[in-house]
């Protein structure tokens, strides 16, 4: 059964296991490439397409290999990785102590993934949290005349036209800060509530530590107990860039009776599986299915 699987897709489950949901403590990339992933982002997701692998971080920056054919990701742990062998090696990923390690890639690229949130051409981009002497209430103003009244707030989030420097990590933190439901539809809030989404993301952006940094309330913690209630952590993926979501079910209820209850369950993963485990497994029954 496991043969099914090519040895790409063998070695995304194992770089997977090792990288997802972990901080990025040092990166070395042997080629020029356009965007450089930033130390202490989080690895959010490991694709495979053929000999391609991308691994991408929570800011939406993809690395992309493509592999030779003695092409590979090889996972060490840091006592394990030798210096002689760092002369070959074309990309060096660092999470704690784990090392993931591309040889024989005959393609490397960076580029920031597709989000229609985020693209240029949509429209001019919106203020910047991070600034001290950003207008807050610019920001407001633009969450309230969102052009898609149905758009979920975890959505609406991560959309540069309304405010920019919100990451993955910070969206799942903030909505758990808030109790938002991240389904919830963005034209349910009001004033009040947009002013108080906007000013704690606009503090938590400010302060001195990113929230890798500080005891993360929700993300990365699937299967695990809320802080806030003691209910289980969920992951998922949502909205139409799919990217990941972690939050609490139990206790981000605020506006929960404007979302889709049944789209939030059949994208969950398991309680109890690990993320790169249900992925594994999602892609091995694929593949028999297509055998």
């Amino acid at each position: 059964m496991f043969a099914i699987l090519n040895t790409t897709q063998r070695q995304a489950a194992s770089l997977r296991i090792a990288l997802i949901g972990k901080s990025m403590t040092s990166v070395v990339i042997a080629e020029d490439v356009a965007l450089s992933p930033k130390i202490g982002s989080m690895i959010e997701e490991v694709r495979a397409f053929g000999r391609e692998i991308e691994i991408i971080w929570d800011d939406g920056v993809v690395l992309r290999t493509k592999l030779q054919i003695r092409g590979n990701w090889r996972i060490f742990r840091v006592a394990d990785w030798q210096k002689k062998s760092r002369d070959l090696a074309k990309v060096v990923v660092q999470t704690g102590d784990y090392i993931a390690v591309c040889f024989d890639a005959v393609e490397v690229e960076t580029y920031h993934d597709f989000d229609p949130g985020r693209h240029p051409l949509l429209g001019r981009h919106g203020p910047d949290l991070s600034d001290s002497r950003i207008d807050l209430d610019r920001c407001v103003d633009l969450m309230l005349d969102y052009q898609d009244a149905d758009a979920t707030i975890a959505e609406v989030l991560l959309d540069q036209r309304v405010m920019r420097g919100i990451g993955n990590v910070f969206r799942c933190e903030l909505l758990w800060t808030c109790e938002l439901h991240p389904w919830a539809k963005v034209s349910s809030l009001n004033r009040d509530e947009c002013r108080e989404l906007v000013s704690i993301a606009a503090e938590m952006l400010q302060s001195q530590h990113a929230p890798q940094d500080r005891s993360l309330a929700v993300y990365g913690r699937h299967g695990k107990n809320c802080q806030r209630c003691n209910g289980q952590v969920r992951v998922t993926h949502h909205g139409e860039a799919n990217r990941v979501l972690y939050w609490c079910a139990d206790c981000q209820t605020r506006h929960a009776g404007t979302s889709s209850s049944r789209y939030v369950t059949e994208h969950d993963t398991p309680p109890g599986v690990h993320p790169a485990e249900f992925i594994y497994l999602s892609e091995l029954e694929r593949a028999r299915k297509s055998g």
